[in-house]
């Protein structure tokens, strides 16, 4: 399944991800786990040592921009309740943006402002994180976006200022190597990336008013833009989302507060306008996600939880308002699709709270124990969680 990291304003990164297709993303956590390979190869292990082994805990895991580290917890998948890792704060690097957990929960990968991109080992007997061979790697900009691949291949970021998308082909280890003709042009201040299928990749080019569609190959994972692309949207977008199935993407924007939904050609990739797009919003919202059933749209509103309920027929949206929260703020938000909970950043009460998701209507509910303190006397020393990101 996939991650979700988040940005802080409508104009500064939206460090999400994205946020959709966690059902796909399980089933193809499932297949590559029977045939290892997904992660590809590296000259670090040449037989002799054997490929990481994935974790069966699900996991939880936020950046603190200012203190430089990373909070892991362990999700329970019956009540959505979390545990903080023995060792957690896990000492991490500059100016972290965004996160991402691999589908097959081996490997953990943080881009930053600084232009680093900083990989970690999932060690499975104690979720501890160790840098993995050559960390950190160099994106070579100020990379504020980023997602693996559903086949746990390639590690995409998007670099903000140089309006571009770099390709990491992921090793045996965990190791990345960039891939030929990487990075990719993009379009103005790309903060957002998300890979549909496999398939197709999307960035969310916030000064630019646009999207970037590319098609992605499989064996190479290099990007050839659609026809067409980049894709106008009315506002400034600062996160996409895809839903369950893959067929439409959406785009939180600011200036003015809206969303607009795209159809995707399954053919071609190529972006056509849903009926009724772009549908307003009341508040400036971020981080898009989608529940599993695809029944409801979320997003973090600064505050709370912005709610939008999707039309099954026409895949339009219609804004039915917020859900209550018992934090002071919404930075972003992480979903566990599969097990139906909502985990909202909290960065000033420096918390999680969590929500389930009823599978009939898509309503939420604050669980028992909610809110869940990021790690001991954080509220009391000033630091800064500023993304989080969520694997089945």
């Amino acid at each position: 399944m996939k991650s979700f990291s988040v940005g802080v304003d409508g104009r500064e990164p939206d460090l999400h991800r994205a946020q959709s297709g966690l059902r796909a993303l399980t089933v193809c956590a499932l297949l590559c786990s029977l045939t290892y390979g997904c992660g590809g190869g590296d000259s670090s292990n040449n037989g002799t040592t054997p490929p990481p082994q994935a974790t069966t805990d699900s996991l939880l895991a936020v950046t603190n921009a200012t203190a430089g580290s990373i909070d892991l917890l362990t999700i329970d998948t019956t009540t959505g309740a979390l545990t903080t890792v023995a060792g957690t704060p896990i000492p991490d690097g500059l100016t972290p943006a965004a996160l991402a957990i691999d589908p097959l929960k081996r490997f953990l990968y943080v881009v930053s402002t600084s232009g680093e991109l900083r990989g970690y080992l999932i060690v499975p007997s104690t979720l501890n994180l160790t840098a993995v061979a050559g960390s950190p790697f160099s994106t070579g900009a100020q990379s504020v976006g980023i997602a693996v691949d559903p086949s746990g291949q390639f590690v995409l970021t998007a670099n903000g200022s140089a309006n571009s998308v770099s390709v990491f082909k992921i090793g045996s280890t965990g190791s990345l190597t960039e891939v030929t003709g990487s990075p990719f042009a993009a379009g103005s201040n790309p903060t957002a990336v998300v890979v549909a299928g496999g398939q197709y990749v999307y960035a969310a080019n916030t000064t630019g008013k646009s999207v970037s569609a590319y098609s992605l190959n499989a064996t190479s994972g290099a990007l050839t833009p659609v026809a067409g692309s980049p894709f106008a949207t009315p506002g400034l977008p600062n996160g996409l989302v895809l839903d369950p199935a893959g067929k439409h993407l959406y785009a939180s924007e600011s200036q003015p507060n809206e969303m607009s939904g795209f159809s995707i050609d399954i053919t071609t990739g190529a972006l056509s306008t849903i009926s009724g797009s772009p549908f307003p919003a009341s508040f400036a919202i971020r981080t898009p996600v989608m529940d599993a059933a695809g029944k409801r749209l979320h997003l973090a509103d600064g505050t709370a939880v912005d709610c939008f309920l999707v039309d099954a027929n026409t895949a339009a949206l219609s804004e039915i308002g917020i859900s209550a929260t018992n934090g002071q703020s919404s930075i972003g938000l992480g979903l566990d699709g599969p097990d139906n909970f909502l985990y909202v950043l909290d960065n000033i009460a420096k918390q999680i709270e969590v929500f389930s998701i009823d599978t009939s209507s898509g309503a939420l509910t604050l669980i028992n124990g909610s809110p869940f303190t990021l790690f001991a006397g954080a509220s009391s020393q000033n630091l800064g969680p500023n993304a989080i990101a969520v694997q089945h």
